[in-house]
This record gives structure tokens, sequence and C-alpha cells, in this order.
């Protein structure tokens, strides 16, 4: 069956190309092909020749002109409006002269040398057009009908205008839908490509999130770390913005476009407002405000008009007042941090509001975008050498720990505190230059016993879990009490270490670390062997291995000079009876 050029796709078609769109870019947008868009322009040119309009105002109303319109101009002067299976029109005449005269439906039909049902078809026809203008009993009597057939043709009249009443509005719903969904698409039309590189950003932030380095995750991504990185600083850049829906305050694309569809539509503004969720007054205010001169509503200059007018663009402070940009820049080569820098324009300049500054300012000149007009020289201003802001990307939200249903050290027993048990074991993660490579360090509070584990694949939760599972494997169970960590996100997976090795794990307040101080002087001993900013995965098993051996044999004062083997080495004998 064709589609009709009153149909939901034809009606944008049309309105597409009313709005003066060439008829290839109507054709491409509304899906459909060459010969329906040029069926439907015919039908249309016709329905306005039919209501009065000249050739050329036929064209002109149309928003088309084309050689073709020259056929459908012949077609219409030479049709009659008659389907070429249709009785002629001097027959119909004929039997409706005979009706008048007081004949049945029967005999005038007869007398017109045409069957009975056409004559009854004909009666039933006029019957639908005064039935729209007249009273039944008027109807009735003019083309006296019997109680019966009146009864039945009312009847049968009801239905088809509930039939097509129903078919409207079904059509108006699968228009407004359709609009919808055109809109969406149109709006954010994603590429091949770019739906990759989203999911790609996606997949980084899970692993990230998960207790992934940087390096793991684009390792395990398959890309360079500097993938990771931009990925870091855009975050950086703009931590919350990118997550958060937009507000709704203003119109976007999507709702202009969906507008658009509706107008051609015919829909009301307060139609359109319920569509949209909006008020009928912001849709008159839209289309007051971003009509052209010729009255038409265009939803992507409609867009780019309010962009601009909404958009102040300002000049940095840090730009524009250039004796602060030095006061600023000579501070900041003297390693004053933002805050000092702040605190001290305040003091200094109390009379000259033009030279305060709010330590945001600074970090955001230094962190994001192209520094503020500060010089960087090819390195940071920062003392902590940072470039981004570290705790937004690390967990993910920003906000909180990743690591859940933590027991705190403050629920610990008070055994732990006083060193007369061994057993109570604390722990924590050196890492190497870019967080690619790392060491499990493990120390007993009461022995001092050490135990270093090389990961230099990676510190996921799950590679740290099986290397502390691996490290007391081989260790009795008076030796495996407490673990106390800090709350990094090596531990997520913390309850399943403690099923796996009976351990009770315990976690320090956040940037505490005295809470764990056996464990924090155990590194520092570690790294007179693995030092900062160094590769940790260049080292073997064996030389890890010896390392802590080495360790573990010097002596210790809080020992009274004996070694933490030997500690150690004592609480086994105790255990098994043999001292």
């Amino acid at each position: 069956m064709y589609q009709q050029f009153d149909s939901p796709t034809g009606v944008r078609f049309l309105a597409l190309i009313k709005e003066g769109k060439s008829f290839r870019e109507s054709v491409r947008v509304t899906g459909i092909g060459k010969e329906t868009g040029y069926r439907w322009l015919r039908d249309e040119y016709l329905r306005f020749r039919r209501k009065g309009f000249d050739h050329v105002a036929a064209q002109v109303e149309l928003g088309f002109t084309s050689r073709n319109a020259e056929k459908w101009n012949e077609l219409f002067l030479r049709g009659s409006g008659r389907h070429h299976f249709r009785v002629d029109a001097a027959v119909e005449e004929a039997f409706w002269s005979a009706y008048s005269t007081g004949m049945s439906v029967l005999a005038a039909a007869t007398s017109a040398g045409v069957r009975h049902t056409t004559g009854y078809r004909w009666v039933y026809r006029r019957f639908i057009t005064l039935r729209s203008q007249l009273p039944l009993a008027e109807v009735v009597n003019l083309l006296r009908l019997s109680p019966g057939t009146s009864f039945r043709w009312e009847s049968q009249r009801r239905k088809e205008l509930e039939v097509e009443k129903a078919r409207l509005l079904k059509a108006e719903r699968d228009a407004i839908r359709t609009a919808r969904i055109v809109a969406e698409r149109v709006a954010a039309p994603l590429s091949p490509a770019r739906k990759r590189r989203a999911l790609r950003e996606t997949r980084y932030w899970e692993l990230v999130g998960s207790g992934a380095s940087n390096a793991a995750a684009c390792r395990m991504l398959g890309v360079s770390r500097v993938i990771g990185t931009r990925l870091r600083n855009q975050r950086a850049q703009q931590p919350r913005a990118g997550l958060k829906p937009p507000s709704g305050r203003y119109l976007c694309l999507r709702e202009r476009l969906h507008m658009a569809d509706l107008l051609r539509m015919g829909c009301s503004l307060r139609q359109i407002g319920r569509e949209l969720g909006r008020h009928a007054s912001t849709i008159k205010r839209e289309l007051d405000r971003h009509r052209d001169p010729r009255g038409r509503y265009l939803p992507h200059v409609a867009d780019h008009e309010a962009r601009s007018q909404r958009r102040r663009p300002r000049e940095r402070k840090l730009q524009a007042n250039q004796r602060l940009h030095a006061l600023v820049q000579t501070k900041l080569t003297s390693h004053w941090s933002p805050e000092q820098i702040c605190g001290w324009l305040a003091l200094e300049f109390p009379a000259e509001p033009g030279l305060r500054l709010c330590p945001e300012t600074i970090y955001q000149a230094l962190l994001f975008g192209d520094h503020g007009g500060l010089r960087t020289d090819g390195k940071p201003r920062l003392r902590t050498g940072r470039k981004i802001r570290k705790h937004r990307w690390r967990t993910g939200s920003g906000h909180g720990s990743v690591v859940q249903n933590m027991t705190m050290i403050s629920e610990r027993p008070a055994e732990v505190e006083t060193k007369e048990e061994a057993g109570h074991w604390e722990g924590d993660l050196i890492v190497g230059v870019g967080s690619a490579s790392a060491m499990v360090t493990l120390r007993e509070r009461k022995t001092h016993h050490g135990i270093i584990i090389n990961l230099p694949h990676g510190h996921t939760a799950v590679q740290t879990n099986q290397a502390i599972i691996t490290a007391f494997s081989t260790m009795p169970t008076h030796l495996k009490r407490t673990l106390t960590w800090d709350q990094g996100v090596e531990m997520a997976r913390h309850q399943e270490l403690s099923a796996a090795t009976g351990l009770r794990i315990y976690f320090a307040e956040r940037s505490s670390p005295w809470q764990r101080g056996a464990n924090e002087n155990f590194n520092g001993l570690a790294r007179q062997y693995f030092p900062k900013g160094t590769d940790l995965s260049v080292h073997t098993d064996e030389h890890v291995k010896k390392v802590c051996d080495e360790l573990n044999a010097r002596p210790r004062k809080s020992l009274n000079y004996r070694s933490p083997a030997t500690a150690l080495r004592a609480e086994y004998r105790i255990h098994t009876g043999l001292e």
C-alpha cells in the first residue's frame, strides 16, 4: 500500500520542502525514495489547485519548482477528478433526474442503465454528504429513505467516523513518537569511532575504579598510557560537569528538533509543551525569539543563536591584570603555595581589591587548559609536582573510598596494641614509577618480621590478594590473627582475602600512617633497596627474597638486639612446645 502525503512521514517531507530544503536532502532525512517524494509533491500540488490556487501560486505554496510541475498542471487541466473505473457523469446525472421524479432506487437505476447496487451506492454517498450538514430526519425526507435503511446507514456512518477518528489519533501518536526518536537520533549522532571511544573510556574508568593503575588499565585495553593520561586530565579539568545530567533550565537541540517536527504536524503550543514537558509560554517565547524573517523556525539556527546569546566570555583575572600576573608568577617561581600567595596579597595590598585572588584561581590556571597565562617552562609550579587533581580520578566519584564494608582500626582488639601476642600484621604497597609495578610489604608487630612480595605486572585487588594468600599459606594459624591496612583500592576484595587466610582485616583512618607505624618503618627500610621513582618490575623474585632475608637478619634494639628472624623462630618453638 502506498504511503499517503498526509502521513507523518509525508508531513515531515513536505514541511522540509517548504522550509527551503533541497529535494535530495528532504528525501534523505525522511528516509523515503525519490519516486515517493515526487508522488507526494504531485498530490500536494493538485490539492492546492483544487483549492483554487493557480499554477504559479500552487508552486509558491508548495515551496518547490520543477519541470514536473508543468506535467502536473496538464494532469489537473485534463483530469475530471473521477476515477477511471467510475461510471460516466452523464449516466449518474440521468439516475438522479429519474430518482427526483419519485421513482424507487431500483427503477431509477434501470432507467439509467446501471445496476441497482450502483444506484444505492450513489444514494449512500449523497446521504453521507448531506448528513454532515443536516439533521438525520431532514436527510431521510430528502432522499425518501425507509426507517430500516436510514438506521442501517446511520450506524454505518458512525462506525466509519469512529474508525477514521481512531486512525487519525493513531497517526498523530505515531508522528509524535517518530518525531521524538528522530530528534534524539539527530541531536546525538554517534559514529562507530565515537562509540568505540566512549566504550573504551567507560571500560577504562571501570578498571581504575576496581583498583587498576593507569598503566595496568591501558595495558588491559591495549592502548598507550598517553591515552589513559589524557582521560585523567580531561576528568581533572571538569571533575563533575561531564557526569551531571543537563540542568534542564534551557532548551537543548534535541527539544528544538522535536519542537520543529511538531510544528510541521500542526500541533498547538500546548500540545508541544505537554510533549516536551515544558510550559506553553516557554514554547511561545522560543518561537518569538528565533523565527526567521519568513516566519520559519529552524532548530539548528535557533540552538546556535541561543548558545551565542547565553555565553558570557570573560577574560581571566590573571590575564587581564598584568601586575597581578607578575606577582603570582614570581611567588610560584619561589615555590610558594597558592594559599600562601593569596594570603600574602591580601596582607600586602589591603587597599587594592584588584590584587586579590582565591587559591582556586591559581590552581585552575596551573592545572587546566592554557595555564591562565602562567609560565610552567616544561615543569609544574606546584610543590607537589602534581599536574592533575589526584583524588578526583582515582575513586571515580571523587568522594569517599571505593573499599566497601570496612572494619575500622577502632574496633581492633586491644591486645594488638600491647605487642604481647604474635600474629598481628600490618601491610601496605610500595609503588614503582608510573604506578605500573608494586611490591606488597607485610610486617608482624611483635617480632618485626617482614615479608616483601613483588608484583611486576600490576597491583589490582585480585593480584594483591593472591600474593598475600601465597605468603601466608605455609604459616601456622596462631601467626595469622589480624591484618591492618590503609584504605587503598588494592583491598577492594578484602572479604575474599579474609575468607581465604583466616585473617581479620582492619583499616586505618585516612591519612593516618602512624596507625600502621611498624609497616611504615619497614617500608622505609625496603626503600633503601627499591628507591622511589624506579621500576620495581626489573627485580627478580630471588633478589626480592634476598633483600627480605637481609632485613630480617638485622638485629633490632626493640628486640634486645635479636633479629626478627630469630624472634619468629622462637614463636614457632613456643607453639610447638619445644621451648
